[in-house]
């Protein structure tokens, strides 16, 4: 009877950790129209930006499942028409969550999709803080020790030298890209960037 207790727990832990990051992209997508706004200052010390704006995408070094299609859309993204406007304002981080990879590895994984996207290698130490900062969900998968189960958001940063803002996540399934463009627009004519 104990086996199959464990084996039933093992299983809901599974099912419950491997549903989450699928049940917030759900929640995101449907109730925000794909965007919430946030509004906060973030202490986000690895952002080395000189560009107003900041697009931020927490994942990790070798992912194909998740991180590779969004990082191309993000490319795709990124050399669009409807891009041009705010490209010169805008930089591109990969956040890499695993920071037993080499420190190089999240720079190459990112520049792999678009030479200006710049990955960001964090210790131990700077993952800590990050989950709380940015609503960020990610855990080791229970199934495969080399995965990890993690949110697949998009984290608008409005970045000045004294302080970063988070102004809005945005749900990549599907990633309005409109509205994230038209968002910087309105942003940069409200600041006056």
């Amino acid at each position: 009877m104990t086996n199959r207790y464990k084996t039933v727990a093992i299983f809901v832990l599974i099912l419950f950790f491997g549903t989450i990051p699928f049940v917030q992209s759900l929640f995101f997508s449907g109730s925000s129209k794909g965007a919430i706004k946030i509004e906060r200052e973030v202490k986000a010390d690895f952002i080395k930006s000189d560009k107003k704006f900041v697009l931020l995408f927490f994942g990790y070094f070798g992912c194909r499942d998740v991180c590779t299609p969004i990082m191309q859309e993000m490319a795709k993204l990124y050399e669009s028409k409807e891009f041009e406007e705010v490209k010169d304002s805008v930089d591109f981080l990969f956040v890499n969550l695993t920071p037993e990879v080499e420190e190089f590895q999240p720079d190459l994984f990112a520049k792999y999709f678009n030479k200006n996207f710049k990955g960001v290698y964090l210790s131990k130490r700077e993952l800590f803080a990050i989950d709380r900062n940015f609503e960020l969900y990610f855990a080791r998968s229970l199934n495969d020790e080399t995965e990890l189960n993690h949110t697949d958001n998009i984290y608008l940063i409005q970045n000045d030298k004294e302080s970063k803002v988070l102004k809005s996540i945005y749900s990549t399934h599907p990633l309005k890209i409109k509205k994230l463009i038209d968002d910087i627009i309105q942003i940069k004519k409200v600041s006056g960037i």
